[in-house]
């Protein structure tokens, strides 16, 4: 094998691993750790900080996770002949990945909102409030909103996935 082959395959699977981990990591979080431990503990300050400490430690991941990104598609983004900038609107292939980059910075900026939300709803490394009243979230409070954003993300990261995946078509032709 050219040694560029194992360059670019190295690169592509640390980008698609990436991906993975980010996203997957959102899908875990939002469609099944937090309903469950929602259903078993219902509300309160136990659910607070299980979410909590689970979000506290992903949220590095999720920083790595992102720089990755970012360096590993500066890296792979000229080897697609279709490729012509960052946000070109010239053809099908640029317009797809104009998307998908607008989207993923979209996301990037929905990670942040949610980290300053839910850092102000419970300090990092700090255990919940002791009252149950004031660990449960109410409803239009910031732990809806950020679940919304959460939800948002991962709408938006499936997309992302999919643009992916036709750009990758589209690339290869």
């Amino acid at each position: 094998m050219p040694e560029n082959l194992w360059i670019l395959s190295a690169v592509t699977f640390l980008h698609d691993l990436f991906t993975v981990v980010w996203i997957g990591g959102m899908v875990t979080l939002g469609l099944g750790m937090i309903p469950a431990v929602r259903t078993s503990l219902g509300m309160g300050p136990q659910m607070h900080q299980i979410v909590s400490a689970f979000q506290s430690r992903f949220r590095w991941v999720a920083y790595v996770c992102i720089a990755g990104l970012v360096v590993t598609g500066v890296l792979l983004s000229r080897r697609s002949p279709e490729f012509q900038s960052w946000f070109a609107w010239a053809d099908t292939y640029s317009v797809l990945l104009s998307l998908k980059h607008l989207l993923v910075i979209v996301m990037v900026v929905i990670v942040i909102v949610r980290s300053v939300l839910m850092a102000q709803t419970a300090p990092l490394g700090m255990p919940a409030p002791p009252s149950p009243v004031a660990a449960r979230p109410q409803p239009g409070g910031r732990a809806r909103v950020a679940m919304l954003l959460l939800l948002t993300n991962i709408a938006f990261g499936v997309a992302v996935l999919f643009l992916s995946a036709a750009t990758a078509t589209l690339g290869t032709g």
